[in-house]
């Protein structure tokens, strides 16, 4: 697709530009602006119409044409492959990038919100590490002309984790380099513990090493690691099975997750399927995919009593209430005090994971059995949790099944909730016209 000058985004008062990464590298060294750049999502709408709520905000555009070229990579656009081989952007990664007009990685935003407050604070902290001269490209320099002292590694290493680039080949150097005496280094243990690494390398089996050359006695970390590590670990090597496509590995990485619970099976069992599931969404392979999710959600998802989700969430939010310093806001003679909290619902985290499940089997299968299984999942999310896009999903699946009028029903909601929320609702507009004329 050909892609000339100009701007995208009518919603959108920050000014993105659809010219070539390379253009906009030239013009940052001529202006001497960082770039901007808006890596959006392949597969979640959602995810990039929040950033684009997000960049309504008129003073965050005028800080952004100020400061910025600002370019967006849709999933369609001609330099996507080549800036996510460059800055190691996943096929499930979004987010904000901000690049120096030598193409260094400044900082990084993985994430999207509609607060522009956020994209203010990000940009901050891009250009307050560009004043700081915090360059990648010095340390490679550095590296490539040799540098191997392990105080200049692990600067190296932390750098490159800050903008979440990869870090496990320099941690597998960096072990090997590592002096005998280093072994009984408790800050060097939790260090190497905070790259992550990958099962059955040599940095993971180093830990071990540490272990044993510590004193135990006084040592008051956990190794065995504590669960929370143990699940980086498997969360990060289960993403090299999926790059390998290796099977074997993959099911090591889920035997490793089982493992982590000896005393609860029951999670145990939970956190083996949960890796298998990963792996096969990862690798694409559908058929596996369907089969493993199949049962996956119905075992872990399906007999959970949502009065119970729900009553643990008010539990939650009113303890954290308790916690807040109330904010003092004077109105007139009368002074309110109000208290602000951010919490996000299990009820949501629940529906979010039904509703990607029912949406992607939507997607993948026409097989009646897997989507009557999907319909059940998507009535469940709805009831955990409505949200335009679980209430979209379960309209869908339910013109699917060919429950025309509940569907038309349902998908009304879904548009009126999206635009009482300030989204553009064109697309589900588009699917309610379809469902009406039986053309969807």
């Amino acid at each position: 697709m050909l892609l000339v000058a100009g701007s995208v985004s009518a919603n959108s008062q920050v000014d993105f530009k659809t010219y070539s990464f390379d253009k906009a590298l030239k013009e940052s060294q001529n202006t001497g602006k960082l770039i901007f750049l808006q890596y959006e999502s392949a597969d979640c709408n959602q995810c990039n119409e929040v950033a684009d709520k997000g960049f309504q905000d008129k003073e965050l555009a005028d800080i952004m044409e100020q400061s910025f070229i600002c370019l967006k990579i849709a999933a369609d656009h001609r330099d996507r492959s080549r800036i996510a081989s460059l800055y190691n952007k996943k096929k499930d990664s979004f987010g904000s990038l901000f690049i120096s007009g030598d193409g260094n990685l400044v900082h990084n935003y993985p994430g999207s919100t509609t607060f522009a407050k956020r994209y203010k604070e990000e940009i901050d902290k891009a250009l307050t590490k560009s004043s700081e001269g915090i360059r990648l490209k010095s340390l490679e320099k550095m590296y490539n002309e040799g540098n191997r002292n392990i105080g200049f590694l692990e600067l190296y290493m932390q750098t490159r984790k800050s903008l979440q680039l990869t870090t496990d080949t320099l941690l597998e150097e960096y072990v090997s380099l590592l002096p005998t005496d280093s072994l009984s280094s408790k800050r060097t243990f939790a260090f190497v513990m905070s790259m992550t690494p990958m099962l059955e390398t040599k940095a993971y089996e180093k830990l071990g090493d540490f272990y044993t050359h510590l004193n135990k006695t006084n040592y008051n970390g956990n190794y065995p690691l504590h669960p929370d590590i143990k699940n980086r670990i498997a969360y990060k090597s289960i993403q090299k099975a999926i790059a390998e496509k290796n099977d074997a590995y993959a099911t090591r990485v889920a035997v490793y997750s089982k493992n982590i619970y000896p005393g609860d099976p029951a999670k145990a069992a939970r956190s083996y399927d949960s890796r298998l599931l990963d792996y096969y969404k990862g690798i694409n392979d559908t058929a596996r995919y369907l089969e493993q999710a199949s049962g996956y959600y119905d075992k872990y998802f399906m007999n959970i009593s949502v009065d119970s989700v729900k009553a643990r969430d008010t539990i939650n939010m009113r303890m954290l209430a308790k916690k807040q310093t109330p904010e003092t806001i004077q109105k007139g003679d009368s002074v309110i005090k109000r208290t602000s909290i951010s919490y996000i619902p299990e009820t949501q985290l629940l529906s979010n994971q039904l509703d990607d499940a029912a949406r992607r089997f939507l997607e993948m299968t026409t097989d009646i059995n897997y989507l009557g299984k999907a319909l059940n999942w998507s009535a469940k999310s709805v009831e955990l949790y409505e949200s335009y896009t679980s209430e979209n999903t379960y309209a869908l699946l339910l013109y699917k099944a060919g429950r025309k009028d509940e569907a038309i029903s349902w998908q009304q909601k879904a548009i009126a909730f999206k635009k009482m929320r300030g989204f553009d609702t064109e697309s589900l507009e588009k699917e309610l016209a379809g469902m009406k004329k039986n053309k969807l």
